[in-house]
Order: structure tokens, then sequence, then C-alpha cells
């Protein structure tokens, strides 16, 4: 059996991965030229925008990895939730940002994919958290 400090590490090495996959390439619009990472999204002519989702995945990785590395229970629970809100959050991003209207109208780069495979490990992480020694 796996001991809680190597599920507290991957937790933490976790959400530093998250952070920077934000920066790595997510997908390439063909119709625009345009390669999308999580900080940097262009307005398409048609007005449709996507945001900037590494914004909101930064801020919940950055709030994981502060209340992972506190010893309060109260912390531990927000985790799991916040870990579970990432996971949604990042499995919708992909939907949006992968969805096209024609065949190679897109190309998906290991960006995007990375993102919701790390939150997935991330969220299994915290669900297992460091027990304090009483």
């Amino acid at each position: 059996m796996l001991k809680n400090n190597f599920f507290h590490y991957l937790t933490l090495l976790s959400c530093i991965a998250i952070v920077g996959v934000c920066f790595m390439p997510w997908v390439h619009y063909n119709n625009i030229n345009e390669t999308f990472t999580g900080f940097y999204v262009k307005r398409f002519v048609t007005g449709n925008y996507y945001g900037r989702a590494g914004v909101i995945v930064s801020i919940l990785a950055g709030i994981i990895f502060l209340l992972a590395l506190l010893p309060y229970t109260f912390g531990k629970r927000v985790n799991l939730f916040l870990a579970a809100v990432l996971v949604a959050y990042c499995i919708s991003k992909y939907i949006i940002f992968t969805s096209a209207l024609f065949p190679n109208e897109i190309i998906i780069y290991t960006g995007i994919r990375l993102l919701v495979g790390l939150s997935f490990v991330l969220l299994i992480a915290v669900a297992f958290p460091k027990r304090n020694k009483v």
C-alpha cells in the first residue's frame, strides 16, 4: 500500500504541472492560423471568444496547492471540492476548445490533453490526503 506522503507530493507536483501546462499550446485553428494556449486566446471574427482558461485553472491549482500545505481538516475537504470543480472546468474547456464544425479545422496538441489528465490525477491525489500525526 502506498504511503500518504506519496499522494501529498503528487498533489503538490500535479498543481505545479497544471500551471505549467497552461503555457503549452493547446489547439491550432487553421481558419484563423492561430495557436491557442491557456493564456493566449484570440477573438474570432464571428465574435466567439473562448476566454483565458489558464487564469482560472492557475488560480484553482494555486488554492489547492496552498491548502494542501495546511494541516487542517477543512482544507482537505475544500481541496476535494476544488479538485472536482477543476476537473469539471478542464473537461468543459477541452470540449469547447476541441469542438469543430468541419474536419481538419483544428489541430489538437498535447497540452490540452495533459490538462485533463493532470486534473484527474490531482483529484485522485487529493482524495487521499496526508494524515496528521495525533
